[in-house]
């Protein structure tokens, strides 16, 4: 509820709190090198990770330990939208747990995500999906598979495989995720499948006015269920698809703008959404030729440090804008 609610500081306190009890401690500041030394190590841990491999491990039994996974699966779920880099530190852990104390479900969900994390701050790409496509195997034979997708949409389908297979694979998916959810009652995730369906379908060039139906169903079911990240972040890129349908909605719903979503990012510290809202506005700007603007908002917006794989669409949209521009 917490969660759902954009009140990750509390999600999060609520769910480390309960791990340091089950002795999983994790450091207050995580930093780049801190996450970069662990990747390091499960890189060569998880370099040639198979399917078969995975179910050579003992079931795991320690109770505490199997409510510890539990618990590290939440808590990614929220670092994913509030604090990022603890993501791979969490996922680290759960796949040192797993080789450790045995196999259950929620160490699929350590294995993915520990593939996402691979692919966010290391580039290696091809560890990041192989790891995943382990991952949908294992889901596949899990007798809590419909729970397992619809949990997994966010890193699998809109992340690894969109970037990795055609984006129009991911929308398919999206929606048999939403399904899944909806069969478990997993509301929030089957929220965030929808959400995931509507932007994959805008990146793949889904006709406007079809597209904009998507988007308010999703707004109307967010709002329903008083889930606020999703409603924000749908608001985002329903943003740019009115925006290039020339400023006409569709439908009774509001959508905040890019100003008053910053102001909600800000002071939520919701850097999935503030994200989103530069990338989004970027995104239209760029496909209106406006690209004194695009390159604008990529300066403003540059990350210092080591590139990342994510980093290739800001990249391309500020080279094309700066090729046209000179």
């Amino acid at each position: 509820l917490l969660a759902a609610s954009s009140k990750y500081d509390e999600a999060m306190s609520n769910c480390l709190s309960i791990l340091s009890a089950l002795g999983e401690e994790f450091p207050e500041d995580v930093t780049l090198p801190h996450v970069l030394n662990e990747l390091s190590v499960i890189q060569t841990t998880l370099a040639n990770i198979s399917v078969d491999q995975v179910k050579l491990l003992s079931p795991m039994k320690d109770k505490p330990k199997l409510n510890a996974m539990k618990f590290l699966s939440m808590l990614c779920s929220y670092s994913i939208q509030a604090k990022p880099m603890l993501v791979p530190i969490l996922s680290c852990r759960m796949v040192r747990i797993t080789i450790e104390y045995g196999f259950c479900d929620d160490s699929i969900v350590g294995l993915v995500t520990a593939g996402f994390s691979l692919f966010s701050y290391t580039n290696d790409l091809q560890l990041g999906y192989r790891i995943g496509k382990v991952g949908e195997s294992l889901i596949e034979e899990s007798p809590n598979r419909h729970a397992l997708w619809s949990r997994l949409c966010f890193e699998l389908d809109s992340n690894l495989k969109a970037v990795v297979e055609p984006m129009q694979s991911a929308v398919g998916n999206c929606s048999d995720r939403y399904n899944s959810a909806m069969l478990t009652g997993d509301i929030d995730s089957a929220m965030m499948s929808l959400l995931a369906h509507c932007i994959c379908s805008l990146h793949i060039g889904t006709e406007l006015t079809s597209l904009s139906k998507s988007f308010v169903a999703c707004i109307e079911q967010s709002t329903k269920y008083q889930q606020e990240t999703v409603l924000y972040l749908a608001m985002s890129a329903f943003g740019a698809c009115i925006f290039l349908s020339g400023g006409k909605a569709i439908g009774e719903v509001e959508v905040k703008s890019y100003q008053e979503l910053n102001q909600i990012g800000e002071r939520r510290k919701h850097l999935h959404l503030l994200y989103q809202n530069f990338f989004n506005e970027m995104y239209c700007y760029f496909w209106v030729g406006d690209y004194m603007k695009v390159f604008e908002l990529s300066k403003k917006h540059k990350p210092t440090g080591q590139k990342r794989v994510l980093e290739v669409t800001r990249t391309f949209f500020e080279g094309i804008a700066s090729l046209t521009l000179a």
